[in-house]
């Protein structure tokens, strides 16, 4: 069919850029079979309904005559099927899967492909100019620029994150000795989930979660606070970087011994209930909120009718955390971020209560809706005694944790307020953080 018979649309309400113009040239002239995939729609006066670009892109390309599979004709829509046409062809329903893309396609060909719209970062056009030989050197330049790699997966079980984890507790030095969970342990929980109680069983934060939580989501000589301290470990950490720490924490044995630990620094830990922290922190002061609450009844601390793990609830133990972090969040300046640290427990009954969810509901119901969510896959240790006889139930074995990232602001300015990530020049292993 010539193109001289086909009519360009002068209603078509699509415009293409110069850029994408060229783009759309480029892969009709070597992706040809594209046209009789996807034909121009004409109607019964050669007017185009659909592809006014393509027969533009023809035009220039120096198309006189192009094969009939090449069109479609559409001769018997009424005027009002017509118009609905050429609206409907040029609206994308559905949106693309980004990370499906990011691993399935080389970002080159997507840029060449005419893709709008791809969240290429800097760092990752830099790997690909760079084209790394393989994917080791690739994960060793992440790891050696954001300490550990930046994916949605934190795998504590590999070499670089022991190495690290093992620099920091000997640092800190925190064992978990005024953590006796044994003394409260629910019999619930107790020979379930963390093998009866006792010290060896207390969870302890992970320094090496607590270093790129300040590092990744802080920044230099920031005030950083916790409204459910617990241990010492992320005080600390927070403190060695450089920022002003405050934990409110609700056992005085425990904040006595962080403040030990932190003797001679500028952060502290106030002995309080979390949810009275603005009788101690001021509104819009502070710059990173990290917490670790309780998961409920897995691991009861204390007696204290105001312990979130001595709640006999479900209810009442997230009445509490809602105060706590709704108060907090009032705390944190606009366009900052918090870092939770959740999992989900089971009931009375073995189902799980989706803990998890309801901590990023209460972060959206206080306006700071959830950024990033990651998982922390922990080593399997005992899991691996304890995964048979939770099979008896069909259980499995529970080895990950979630890290919820919330942002408080409009999320377009956190480049602006956050600089670059870069820290190849640390040497952890010497005394200097």
């Amino acid at each position: 069919m010539k193109l001289t018979e086909i009519k360009s649309n002068p209603n078509n309400p699509r415009v293409i850029k110069d850029h994408k113009f060229e783009k759309l040239k480029k892969s009709i002239s070597e992706f040809p079979k594209m046209m009789e995939l996807r034909p121009m729609v004409i109607n019964e006066d050669n007017i185009v309904l659909g592809g006014n670009m393509r027969l533009k892109a023809l035009k220039d390309l120096g198309y006189k005559e192009v094969p009939e599979e090449w069109v479609k004709r559409a001769s018997d829509l009424t005027e009002e099927e017509t118009r609905r046409f050429i609206i409907a062809d040029n609206v994308g329903f559905g949106e693309h899967d980004w990370e499906m893309l990011a691993n399935s396609w080389d970002s080159v060909e997507l840029e060449d492909w005419g893709l709008e719209g791809f969240p290429f970062e800097e760092e990752v056009t830099e790997l690909e100019v760079e084209k790394a030989q393989n994917k080791e050197e690739a994960s060793a330049r992440l790891q050696d620029k954001f300490i550990v790699p930046p994916f949605s997966v934190l795998d504590t079980r590999q070499g670089y994150w022991k190495e690290r984890k093992r620099y920091w507790k000997e640092l800190i030095g925190d064992n978990g000795e005024s953590r006796n969970v044994q003394a409260y342990s629910n019999k619930h929980w107790e020979g379930k989930e963390y093998g009866g109680g006792g010290l060896s069983d207390v969870s302890i934060l992970d320094p090496v979660l607590a270093e790129i939580s300040n590092r990744w989501f802080g920044f230099d000589n920031c005030k950083t606070f916790d409204c459910f301290a617990g241990d010492s470990v992320f005080g600390y950490v927070s403190d060695a970087l450089g920022n002003t720490f405050t934990g409110i924490e609700l056992r005085k044995e425990q904040a006595e011994l962080n403040n030990n630990r932190l003797k001679g620094s500028k952060s502290k830990y106030i002995c309080d209930d979390g949810q009275n922290i603005l009788n101690h922190i001021k509104e819009n002061s502070q710059d990173l909120l990290f917490s670790c609450p309780p998961y409920f009844d897995l691991e009861v601390y204390s007696d204290l009718p105001t312990d979130a793990s001595n709640q006999k609830e479900y209810s009442d133990f997230l009445k509490i955390l809602d105060n706590a972090f709704t108060n907090a969040i009032k705390c944190l300046k606009d366009n900052r971020f918090a870092v939770i640290t959740v999992g989900d427990v089971r009931d009375k009954k073995g189902f799980y209560y989706g803990f998890p969810d309801d901590i990023k509901q209460i972060f959206k119901k206080a306006g700071m809706p959830l950024l990033n969510e990651l998982i922390l896959v922990q080593p399997i240790g005992n899991a691996m005694l304890r995964a048979g006889m939770y099979m008896k139930h069909r259980k499995v074995a529970k080895t990950h944790e979630h890290i919820f990232v919330f942002y408080k602001g409009n999320p377009k300015e956190i480049k602006n307020n956050f600089q670059k990530l870069d820290f190849s020049s640390i040497e952890y292993e010497s005394e200097d953080v």
